[in-house]
């Protein structure tokens, strides 16, 4: 892929008119909600920039942002689309744009990467700079800018005290996205002493990687005040924290046995599984715990695990709260799973849904156990399909007819007969196969990534995969 160069088109004193729009309405937009992007409610504040919800109102305006949060909002941008003026300028970020070809249909630009340092050049009308993908040139190659992480906070309540990841989880695009990098702790500091409330934020991919975490902790007690820890690490979680907590506390466990864990590259043993929750349910008196499923190699005893796992938590403790949220997996561009053939279980899906009804109001008798829905396999789906297809209106009405619950190749086929075609890789990869995100050429992008995905599918083929035994589920009796 050659590297095209385009016209300047020169700064452009900010005399057109320019907005945000939320693709979401205003009763989600809470302060600690997934639903409100931080980068629009950040730079809208910062620049002065108004909001907009209703897309009639868009006519007034020369330049629209969207701040995209996920994959289903590509499909609320084709719902909206024609609602796009000529000679209107729309221009989308966010995290879901590192695979920008599922909006480059409607927009005019999209920027791949962090843009706290480019956001003021962009409004002023610079458009050829780096990290700024075109999509009339879809193959130039993009670099995602990863800029140094900033002291300054991101909303009132809420700053980031990291950025990317220390390890090498197979899924996650954290570590592949951009190198690891941790805020001054005396700039984190001083935003804990000035916040004048309870609750604040601490941004970062896992609380307790963080070096100087402790350190935070303590001064959180000594000021009467918390931020939720998030903890991938799991490990490295200790009793001088879960002492100190009164918020909640988020472990990202991934696998649902030992086993699974290991393939993915987070080694987390049941043992120190059930020692780290016993942890927090001593303290704090409550845990977030996430897990994924249809990941390589799942199987029936794999569940069976995990569901001993819950028993336990059960007998073990009287009172407190868990929570197990259960995430789809999807295979990540740019990470070593966008190897893996899209799958979603139905079986596993059965199951989960089996024990959510089991574990209604366990609360009332002793300790409460909620395991909210789980993303079904069409809402899946289509998020899948976002990164290797632009979401056009035909494309979102295709979709919005699938069946609610049908396995992966039935819906490929069914869009077909729609007439929307997914690419042969959809189905079939290997390590010379190119995705529709090949021209965006991220930090973490090196030949690793493949080594990491084959030694995986050695540790599958394996004996100690294999061999690994799981015993029977114990009943749900206390």
């Amino acid at each position: 892929m050659g590297k095209f160069q385009l016209p300047l088109f020169g700064a452009v004193a900010r005399k057109k008119r320019a907005c945000f729009f939320s693709l979401h309405p205003k009763d989600k937009a809470k302060k600690f909600s997934a639903y409100a992007p931080k980068a629009m409610t950040h730079f809208a504040t910062k620049y002065g920039l108004p909001v907009l919800e209703d897309p009639a109102d868009l006519a007034a305006f020369d330049l629209v942002f969207f701040s995209l949060h996920c994959f289903r909002d590509f499909y609320l941008i084709a719902r909206m689309a024609h609602h796009k003026r000529t000679g209107q300028e729309w221009i989308a970020g966010g995290n879901a744009c590192a695979t920008p070809a599922g909006v480059g249909w409607v927009m005019d630009y999209v920027w791949v990467g962090d843009c706290r340092e480019s956001f003021a050049r962009i409004l002023d009308g610079e458009r050829e700079m780096e990290g700024m993908y075109d999509p009339r040139f879809p193959d130039r190659p993009v670099r995602y800018i990863d800029e140094d992480l900033h002291t300054e906070a991101l909303s009132p309540s809420m700053m980031e005290m990291s950025k990317g990841c220390p390890r090498r989880c197979l899924f996650c695009i954290h570590p592949w996205r951009h190198r690891y990098q941790e805020a001054p702790v005396e700039a984190v500091e001083k935003f804990v002493r000035e916040f004048p409330k309870m609750r604040l934020g601490l941004m970062s991919n896992s609380s307790d990687d963080v070096s100087y975490y402790e350190r935070v902790a303590d001064l959180l007690t000594e000021t009467n005040k918390q931020d939720m820890t998030v903890s991938n690490a799991v490990q490295s979680f200790s009793e001088r924290i879960a002492k100190q907590r009164k918020a909640d506390m988020l472990f990202g466990v991934e696998g649902v046995s030992e086993r699974l864990r290991w393939i993915v590259n987070k080694p987390i043993s049941q043992a120190l599984l059930r020692d780290k929750v016993d942890l927090c349910l001593r303290h704090a008196g409550k845990v977030r715990l996430i897990y994924q499923f249809n990941l390589p190699g799942e199987e029936p005893r794999d569940f069976d695990e995990f569901e001993r796992d819950v028993a336990y938590f059960n007998a073990t403790h009287t009172k407190g709260a868990v929570a197990l949220t259960f995430i789809p997996n999807q295979p990540t561009a740019h990470t070593p799973f966008q190897w893996l053939t899209p799958r979603y279980s139905l079986a596993t899906q059965d199951r989960l849904m089996a024990l959510r009804g089991r574990l209604i109001g366990s609360g009332k008798t002793g300790l409460g156990l909620y395991l909210p829905t789980p993303l079904g396999p069409r809402s899946w789906f289509s998020q899948v399909v976002a990164e290797w297809i632009a979401v056009t209106p035909k494309v979102d009405a295709a979709v919005a007819k699938l069946p609610a619950r049908a396995e992966v190749p039935e819906m490929v086929d069914r869009l077909a007969a729609a007439g929307v075609d997914l690419p042969p890789a959809f189905l079939k990869r290997d390590r010379d196969t190119v995705f529709p995100w090949s021209n965006i050429i991220t930090t973490g992008d090196d030949p690793a990534k493949w080594k990491r995905y084959e030694g995986m599918l050695r540790k599958l083929s394996g004996a100690r995969f294999a061999n690994t035994s799981t015993p029977a589920p114990e009943a749900w009796d206390r």
